[in-house]
């Protein structure tokens, strides 16, 4: 009987490394449990929590056994996900990849979570040693990955590109598909995924330079909320991008910011160009407005009747699709180069 019991815990141990070993990669070290060991007294020594020695290696009790291999992981934190997370909000959260996610926590794809779930996200150091694919241009460079998504019910193109904060036509483009196509339950698909690395600002009155094409429709998203600032006044307001493909069809988000546009632009409101800050989790953009309400209004109640155009390096007009000049200098002075 004792060789029998002794036999199955030594199987299952066995069967429990066997499991984690496709994740070894993603790990610094390992350790093996000696007599005495308790997983508090493991998590002390590596200068980690138990819940973090927990998540690595996939354990649901704090029983452990000698000569059991546990996984140490790298600098991380324990982040719980919540409703409306999805992968690649989380990773740009913190600066890492997608992929260093998928590989510490052993996700099967990309749209592997639920609400609860306890999720490692490791340092930016230990994602550059597990993530992949490198980037090839470098880190420096804007980049794109392409990860796995399940099709769920309800689910369409549109749906699918604006929740992941890219343009519906790459979301196609990606995956061979026409505007008409259906999407059936379960079916995967590929969802780009833009790593926009941190650039040098002239000083702490600038915004980045970038490019909208490149980079800046990725950071400011449509459904996104930022915090706008006139780089002349300084007085700020909140806007939402609402639409907008060649550059950001915004909206204020309440009468107060409403109000505060109308101020800024001395009254009222104008096709004048000024140039201005768009901040949006954490990244502070260079970019030019004007303030004059037209078209087509998602945002009801907040005393603007219309929405009101955004431009960024290298952004397009409607009206003929071509570059603004007027909003280009208006970018340069927000980001220091004029």
């Amino acid at each position: 009987m004792f060789k029998t019991s002794r036999w199955k815990r030594l199987t299952a141990t066995t069967l429990l490394i066997a499991t984690l070993l496709p994740a070894t990669s993603a790990w610094a070290q390992s350790v093996t449990v000696v007599s005495g060991d308790t997983l508090g007294n493991i998590a002390y020594r590596n200068q980690i929590t138990v819940e973090q020695l927990k998540l690595a290696n996939h354990l649901t009790s704090d029983t452990i056994m000698v000569g059991q291999t546990l996984y140490i992981p790298p600098s991380s934190i324990v982040y719980t996900v919540k409703s409306g997370d999805v992968l690649w909000k989380i990773a740009a959260t913190y600066g890492v990849s997608i992929q260093s996610i998928v590989n510490v926590n052993q996700l099967t794809t990309a749209d592997d979570l639920w609400i609860g779930q306890k999720l490692l996200i490791p340092t930016k150091a230990s994602s550059d040693q597990s993530e992949q694919p490198k980037p090839a241009t470098g880190q420096d460079k804007p980049w794109v990955e392409n990860v796995s998504y399940k099709v769920a019910a309800g689910d369409t193109p549109w749906t699918i590109s604006i929740a992941h904060g890219i343009p519906m036509s790459e979301f196609l483009q990606v995956n061979g598909l026409s505007e008409t196509a259906y999407l059936q339950i379960g079916q995967l698909v590929k969802v780009p995924v833009h790593h926009i690395p941190k650039t040098a600002v002239t000083g702490s009155a600038y915004g980045e330079y970038l490019d909208w094409f490149e980079a800046a429709q990725y950071l400011f998203p449509i459904n996104a909320v930022a915090t706008v600032t006139d780089f002349a006044t300084k007085k700020t307001f909140r806007v939402k991008r609402t639409i907008g493909a060649s550059h950001s069809d915004t909206e204020p988000l309440t009468t107060a910011d409403s109000a505060m546009m109308k101020d800024i632009w001395g009254g009222s409101f104008s096709w004048s160009v000024r140039p201005v800050i768009v901040e949006v989790n954490g990244r502070r953009i260079a970019a030019s407005m004007t303030s004059m309400p037209h078209s087509i209004e998602y945002i009801a109640n907040n005393d603007f009747n219309g929405h009101f155009d955004i431009h960024f390096l290298g952004s397009l007009r409607h009206k003929d699709n071509l570059i603004d000049p007027d909003h280009q200098e208006a970018i340069k002075i927000a980001a220091g180069r004029k």
